[in-house]
């Protein structure tokens, strides 16, 4: 019997997700570079707000003031002299007018993102916790999924 699933949307790529019970620990990232995308952002911000702080503030200058005593101190360097050729390369674009868009939206995924076993057709959209009520919903087939409405 497979394994049944979690359906949830990813938290920075809004991509519809479904985790399987042995991959679940409480994911709100697919699998692809979101996680880490997030990460990066929270320990951009955290640094950030460290560095407002007193403590950061004094801790950077020190830094600063011994990266300083390293270099050799050089001053009143010439400017470099800008290329005759400084034009830009022409690149092709395209144009939103050319783009194909599809009549149907993507299907939602039938296997755990992580590990790609099936899932069955039944998933839950909630956690499981002790003495709460889980809702189970169907997955819609791909033919179900279409969005052309005068059809």
């Amino acid at each position: 019997m497979p394994a049944t699933g979690r359906l949830f949307v990813c938290a920075r790529c809004r991509a519809q997700v479904i985790v399987c019970r042995h991959c679940d620990r409480g994911q709100i990232y697919c699998d692809g570079d979101c996680s880490e995308v997030a990460r990066q952002t929270s320990m951009r911000v955290a640094g950030q707000r460290y560095q407002r702080s007193r403590h950061g503030r004094f801790a950077h200058a020190e830094r600063m003031r011994r990266y300083r005593s390293r270099q050799n101190k050089v001053t009143h360097q010439g400017s470099s002299v800008p290329a005759a050729d400084a034009l830009l390369a022409p690149t092709s674009t395209t144009s939103a007018a050319t783009a194909a868009v599809s009549a149907t939206a993507p299907a939602v995924p039938e296997q755990c993102h992580f590990c790609h076993c099936v899932c069955p057709d039944f998933v839950r959209l909630g956690h499981y916790a002790v003495g709460s009520s889980v809702m189970f919903v169907l997955l819609p087939t791909a033919q179900e999924v279409t969005h052309d409405h005068w059809s």
